[in-house]
């Protein structure tokens, strides 16, 4: 974004801050204004200023101020005080989170909810987001990734071997589908549709909500319910800013956090079984992966990125981690 009109915006946001609370959380992330994630946002505003704490809450949503990155800067610098944003999107900023595209790794949302609110799990993640002056609050949810395709249910190592797939321009990501016989080609989010339709590519994978809003259910005929990697929200604080709060103030932000990012997964749980059915009347054939194709398909992929994503996390947090993960399936 442009830094004059950067710095003209967060002038106009500072004067338009509520002057009722002593203190304002100022809160700005890209999610537009119908999603979980900013009605969940919306609640922990109404759910924080009901409390006595004198503490209000102004949201600005629908990336007005900048995408992942600018409002992350922006956080850490104290000109927001309050964000969301997924944990792979984090990961330049904070590479503990790199753990957390280890693929196949929860078995359903339950068992991420599990981990990720676990002391020696996520609480332990989010507790690195300290010394990059970040208060890491939770976990909320954007769901599993699926695959599409125009060739039939991906239900064996055959069919997988004819998949030609999306993939960022990853090396871990190249190398994890290269490792389970399929062929990805990079490519940008935007190029998505048109490859699909060019039959540069015939599948892609993508939660299920970006299928329905992006239209690949125009050029895909195929949804195999894979589940291979679960996506995430972190919401966090500016670090000094959370400390400079009273005790009291900090328990209330802490219990409204928890309640919101509750709300915000039943939401979004509600949103993607609701697009799956959208999605089926819409001429989607939707199956479930086998057990066993996905077995090999985690062996093999983490296989591949492993020690790489070890290395970035962290040798003893990515164990922790991992064992947490096999400790509350």
């Amino acid at each position: 974004m442009n830094k004059i009109l950067t710095s003209v915006l967060m002038s106009s946001v500072i004067l338009a801050a509520s002057s009722a609370h002593a203190e304002v959380i100022r809160i700005a992330h890209d999610n537009q204004a119908d999603t979980p994630l900013h009605k969940a946002l919306v609640k922990f505003k109404e759910d924080l200023e009901a409390e006595e704490v004198d503490l209000g809450v102004e949201i600005y949503e629908g990336g007005q101020l900048g995408g992942v990155a600018e409002v992350t800067d922006m956080v850490q610098n104290n000109n927001m005080q309050m964000t969301a944003a997924a944990s792979v999107l984090l990961a330049p900023y904070i590479p503990e989170f790199n753990v957390l595209d280890l693929f196949f790794l929860f078995d359903d949302e339950e068992h991420a909810h599990r981990v990720l609110d676990s002391e020696d799990g996520g609480e332990a993640l989010l507790d690195a987001m300290t010394s990059r002056g970040l208060h890491g609050l939770g976990f909320g949810e954007v769901g599993f990734r699926h695959i599409t395709s125009n060739l039939g249910p991906i239900d064996s190592e055959e069919a997988l071997g004819n998949v030609r797939l999306r993939s960022a321009n990853n090396p871990m990501q190249i190398a994890a589908w290269e490792a389970v016989g399929a062929t990805p080609i990079p490519l940008a989010w935007g190029e998505i549709y048109t490859s699909l339709q060019q039959n540069l590519i015939n599948s892609q994978e993508s939660a299920a909500f970006s299928v329905k809003s992006q239209r690949f259910y125009e050029v895909q005929s195929h949804m195999t319910m894979s589940g291979h990697i679960y996506t995430n929200f972190v919401w966090f604080m500016n670090a000094e800013f959370y400390e400079g709060l009273t005790e009291e103030q900090q328990q209330a932000v802490e219990v409204a956090a928890d309640q919101a990012i509750a709300y915000q997964r039943e939401l979004a749980m509600e949103a993607n079984n609701q697009v799956i059915g959208e999605l089926e009347e819409l001429g989607v054939e939707v199956s479930e992966m086998p057990d066993s194709l996905k077995e090999v398909m985690a062996e093999r992929m983490n296989g591949a990125v492993r020690e790489q994503l070890r290395d970035r996390t962290g040798p003893e947090l990515f164990e922790q981690m991992v064992d947490a993960v096999e400790r509350l399936r």
